[in-house]
């Protein structure tokens, strides 16, 4: 299923999960995440704000994994998908983001 408002970032380079999870959250104006699923190498994680989603972020991880955030698991791709209500983000967080996870180490 395709998604209007999704935004995918290629990452230039592999990222720690929990790391990108935490920017994230800062970024989105969130304050908590779950595993909402996971397939093999695909996680999909909540932001959530209180109580609501907010977005849905889906990490395709280098190796399949069981725990990936606990396990030091590491990201290549992520895409980020607002959910029910929430607005598409504007260009320029796009583009702050974008930035942010490529000064990641």
């Amino acid at each position: 299923m395709d998604h209007p408002h999704k935004v995918d970032v290629l990452l230039a380079h592999e990222v720690d999960v929990s790391k990108a999870t935490t920017f994230l959250l800062h970024q989105l104006d969130c304050d908590h995440w779950y595993v909402a699923c996971h397939h093999e190498n695909l996680f999909v994680y909540h932001l959530t704000k209180g109580v609501t989603d907010r977005y849905a972020v889906s990490f395709q991880c280098t190796l399949p994994v069981e725990k990936g955030i606990y396990h030091g698991s590491r990201a290549w791709s992520l895409s980020i998908i607002p959910l029910h209500g929430v607005e598409a983000l504007p260009e320029a967080k796009e583009n702050e983001i974008k930035a942010g996870f490529a000064e990641m180490t």
